[in-house]
């Protein structure tokens, strides 16, 4: 799953939760009482929760759980099996609806309707891919974390959120480089740098705010940042980190999506070759310690944030 995908599917679900409880809500301050109201909006709120956050409860059936079954069918488990229950579900209400209207409010009828609708277009993306055009990604790239840097530390621009975060060199007592794949057909891959610091980052709020982001005001109060790769700018860290923090980086960066070469086949048209090979990904996972001020191991450094 690309960025697009991913930026797509995360703020769908946000909306989709913020629709459901929204609902959950109004029958509970209306006075229902009927289990079967509530069970549909209660299913979306578990879809959305996993959507939001799917990369951490894969990452945990993959380290702990490591279900073969799993670990290939993250997508169909995770998304399509309980979206295709939820349209069912939409479904069988739409067909009740049908068939005793006089029991069904006007609003009933919309929420039936987007419930057995939605499931099915996200079914649809999650298979064949979203279209996203020109504009849209342009729209994406700048909604990107912007990763500065100066002799008093690091500021993380973060446009979707509406604020910046800034670390100070003195705050950061450790930086973890990793790169791993969640899933076993390797179209997930996740690669970035921890850090690991002393005192909690200074956010600062935009004077302009989306009223989503009023909605939630709170900071982060976590000590570890993590900087991923689609953020703009990742490739320089480790310049930024020799340039201010004087230490040498020495990190491999070994390209996990090629493992083991499978097969090589070279073709000669004219004046061009062109070889083109199939690689099998690598399983393993790579966490490397960019930088640590007590010469940890990369286990000790965690154990201590934990």
């Amino acid at each position: 799953m690309n960025l697009n995908e991913k930026a797509i599917t995360k703020l769908v679900s946000v909306f989709i939760l913020i629709f459901a409880l929204a609902i959950i809500f109004f029958y509970v301050k209306s006075g229902y009482k009927s289990i079967g109201l509530y069970l549909i909006p209660i299913i979306f709120i578990a879809v959305a929760i996993t959507a939001i956050f799917k990369e951490n409860i894969a990452r945990w059936f993959n380290e702990i759980i490591a279900k073969e079954i799993i670990v290939k069918n993250t997508k169909f488990i995770f998304f399509i099996l309980p979206l295709s229950i939820f349209s069912l579900i939409g479904f069988v209400s739409l067909y009740l609806a049908i068939k005793f209207p006089e029991n069904v409010p006007i609003y009933g009828w919309v929420i039936i309707t987007i419930f057995s609708i939605i499931p099915l277009i996200l079914i649809y993306g999650f298979i064949f891919g979203f279209s996203v055009s020109e504009k849209q990604q342009m729209q994406i790239e700048s909604l990107k974390n912007n990763l500065l840097s100066d002799s008093k530390g690091l500021t993380i621009e973060m446009p979707l959120s509406d604020k910046n975060c800034f670390i100070s060199w003195q705050s950061i007592e450790a930086i973890i480089y990793y790169d791993y794949v969640v899933r076993s057909d390797f179209t997930e891959y996740y690669q970035g740098y921890k850090l690991y610091l002393n005192t909690i980052p200074i956010y600062t709020k935009y004077e302009k705010q989306w009223w989503l982001n009023k909605l939630f005001p709170k900071d982060s109060q976590r000590k570890i940042i993590d900087i991923k790769s689609e953020t703009k700018h990742f490739g320089e860290i480790p310049k930024i980190v020799e340039k201010y923090l004087k230490s040498k980086v020495d990190i491999d960066f070994t390209d996990l999506m090629k493992g083991t070469l499978v097969s090589s086949q070279t073709y000669q048209n004219k004046n061009k070759t062109t070889t083109i090979e199939k690689w099998k990904p690598s399983k393993k996972e790579s966490e490397q310690i960019v930088f640590d001020k007590f010469n940890r191991s990369v286990d000790e450094i965690k154990i201590s944030y934990y």
